[in-house]
């Protein structure tokens, strides 16, 4: 089998389905070089006179100019309407991409540092760029840090929904902390729920609303010399609202905070200004 070097013929690569070339004959008639775009943004070349064949993979920049993968709109699954591999695959497949920090996007690592987190959590919690060009952390609903239940994808288009989550949304607590601290903090989103989880027990609702599955979880992690502490991003009076009604719902059972300031925990510049606010509630 001839080895084609497919580098010399990245003038042709389609966007996507197939594009037919001359490769070792000449003539329109002999345009037998097939170059296909695969789902993960790979090409692959082969030619149908010499038999000879080749793969090109892009590197993460390349990639992540490519177009998205098309959805399928009609699908009763979200996964393949959304165009995502199942999370059976998130071991296997390589369109789930660990990619460096430093060759993330500037506006994606702008975005990253903007909501006050480091490189190291971006490192720790697992990401990865779906297709090289969607930013995907995995979601986790029971201590064990190797099983993905969901995922929320960050989209950063304007024409897309700010955020993608499918499979469970329910987030274990997790913390950063050396030993488990004795305040939950329920956020809005992963984003702060990181944020916070440096000092605290975060966990996120990935929404504002309160799952059997989720109050589970804050029951079983409650005891008595624990306390919980509500603080979603207050942007709206409905939030607001909503947040009261958490409040309302856990202080039935359980001893439960809320803090109501107009600014997210991922907006804090300072780790001790997060705390006081926590701690002042």
């Amino acid at each position: 089998m001839n080895s084609i070097n497919l580098e010399a013929y990245k003038e042709y690569f389609p966007d996507s389905g197939s594009v037919r070339i001359n490769h070792c004959r000449a003539e329109e008639s002999n345009r037998k070089f097939y170059l296909t775009r695969t789902e993960t943004g790979d090409v692959i070349g082969y030619c149908h006179h010499c038999g000879g064949r080749g793969v090109y993979r892009p590197s993460c920049t390349e990639r992540r100019t490519l177009p998205t993968v098309a959805v399928d709109t009609t699908s009763d699954d979200p996964f393949k309407r959304w165009g995502v591999p199942s999370l059976a695959t998130w071991k296997t497949c390589d369109r789930w991409e660990t990619v460096p920090f430093e060759d993330l996007p500037l506006l994606t690592r702008k975005w990253w540092f903007k909501n006050g987190l480091n490189v190291s959590e971006y490192e720790d919690i697992g990401v990865r760029m779906l297709d090289g060009n969607r930013f995907t952390i995995p979601l986790r609903s029971s201590p064990s840090w190797d099983e993905v239940t969901g995922v929320a994808i960050r989209t950063f288009k304007d024409d897309l929904p700010k955020w993608i989550v499918l499979g469970s949304k329910t987030v274990h607590p997790f913390t950063q902390a050396d030993t488990v601290p004795d305040t939950l903090v329920l956020t809005e989103d992963y984003c702060s729920a990181l944020r916070v989880s440096r000092s605290y027990t975060a966990l996120p609702l990935m929404g504002i609303s309160l799952n059997s599955n989720v109050f589970s979880l804050i029951t079983k992690w409650h005891k008595e010399d624990r306390r919980v502490v509500i603080w979603l991003d207050n942007d709206s009076r409905a939030v607001v609202q909503q947040a009261k009604e958490i409040r309302r719902q856990l202080a039935l059972t359980i001893k439960c905070g809320i803090i109501l300031v107009n600014k997210e925990p991922k907006h804090y510049i300072n780790d001790a200004d997060l705390r006081e606010v926590i701690h002042g509630d």
